[in-house]
Order: C-alpha cells, then structure tokens, then sequence
C-alpha cells in the first residue's frame, strides 16, 4: 500500500511546499508515490489558500513533467488522475492543524508549491532519479 510509506514524506514535503524536496528526505519512491506527492503539495496549499487558478497550473506542470518522464523511462502511469487526487486528500489532512498561523511555516510551503508549478522538466528529471 502506498499511503503507510508516504505519510513521514508527505507530511514533511507538504510543510515543505515542494514534492520534489521529498527526494533528500525518502530514497525508493515510486511514480506513482511521487504523483502522490505533488498532489499532497496541492492540497496543502489549498489548506493554506491556493487560489484555483494556482492550484490548477500546479497540477497541470505535475502531470506534464511526471507524465514525460514516464513515457522516457517506460513505466505506465495510467491512474495520474486518481493518484494526485488522493494526494490532495492526504495533503489536506496532514496539513491541517500543522501550520497554524505561523507565518514563516506558512511562507516556505507556498514558496515551494510556487516553485512546484513553475519547475523546469529537468529539475523534475533530476529530483526522481536521484531516488
């Protein structure tokens, strides 16, 4: 099962802000696990208040770059959709009750889904074969 694994990752990647942090924090994660992630980072921003608009680019830079290296590397990642939506649950809860209203908390989380939705492919790249 994904979710007993992921829970120390998410957790610290969603105060994070970046999925793609998680990679200096937890080594054999799946794509489907990092799929989870970026939807986690998505919904922690939601939590903390994301508009829309920014929750949606985020989302769409997620499934371009995650979809690509799929198809580069072979692996099949037919349930994206599915996967980063459970991730924005699983963020939600986490981040729930987490933060507060510590402003520096806060601050670095939206800095790093802001990077998230603006991340180069070959960040992407970097940051999931270095695990």
């Amino acid at each position: 099962m994904i979710l007993p694994k992921l829970s120390a990752a998410i957790l610290a990647m969603s105060l994070l802000g970046s999925a793609f942090a998680a990679s200096v924090l937890e080594r054999n994660i799946s794509l489907d696990q990092w799929v989870m992630m970026c939807g986690a980072v998505n919904g922690a921003a939601d939590q903390v208040g994301a508009t829309d608009e920014e929750r949606r680019q985020h989302r769409l830079t997620s499934k371009a770059h995650l979809m690509r290296y799929a198809i580069e590397q072979g692996y099949p990642l037919d349930e994206f959709d599915a996967l980063f939506d459970q991730g924005i649950i699983e963020g939600r809860k986490l981040t729930a009750g987490r933060l507060g209203s510590d402003p520096d908390k806060l601050t670095k989380l939206m800095n790093g889904f802001h990077r998230d939705a603006s991340i180069g492919y070959q960040d992407v790249k970097n940051a999931l074969d270095t695990t």
